[in-house]
């Protein structure tokens, strides 16, 4: 994607950016209803950012902050009848895949470190896409945020976050 990231663009959007360096991975930003659909006409693996539920605004006299609670999925293929040692390897792969994602948002300096527990669960026969993988749930915490000016009329805030 070739959008500049700005500390006013969207939480989604820093997302797809970390996601965007890690390399070759498809990623999609939806429902689990959709991306169920989706992951069948798509390239594995994939990070799918299953759309916020839930989250916190931040707001000081000087920074307006998203800190939404993410879920994001890492999966790949796997055989429609698979074996346990099979299936082990491509979960392992996921999990370095959800890692290696916490690891570059953390140095991307889009939001505030990743630290303490993670929490993981382990996706398999949820889609009808035959994908293993591995669910993290997190709050990502925006560094930055939109940055408050007194005096400027408050539609232009959100005129500069759409541009984003």
């Amino acid at each position: 994607m070739n959008k500049k990231i700005t500390p006013a663009s969207s939480v989604e959007r820093k997302i797809a950016s970390v996601v965007e360096t890690m390399g070759n991975l498809t990623y999609v930003f939806d429902n689990w209803h959709t991306a169920n659909f989706r992951l069948d006409k798509e390239s594995l693996p994939a990070v799918i950012n299953v759309l916020p539920v839930s989250g916190v605004m931040n707001v000081t006299d000087r920074k307006l902050r998203d800190f939404p609670n993410c879920m994001l999925a890492f999966v790949d293929k796997a055989d429609f009848d698979f074996d346990g040692k099979d299936n082990d390897e491509i979960l392992e792969r996921c999990k370095n895949l959800a890692m290696e994602f916490i690891l570059t948002a953390n140095a991307s300096g889009l939001f505030e470190p990743i630290s303490g527990d993670v929490r993981y669960s382990v996706l398999y026969d949820k889609l009808d896409v035959n994908v293993t993988g591995v669910v993290i749930e997190l709050q990502l915490r925006e560094k930055q945020g939109i940055t408050l000016c007194y005096g400027k009329p408050i539609k232009d805030y959100f005129d500069e976050y759409d541009k984003g």
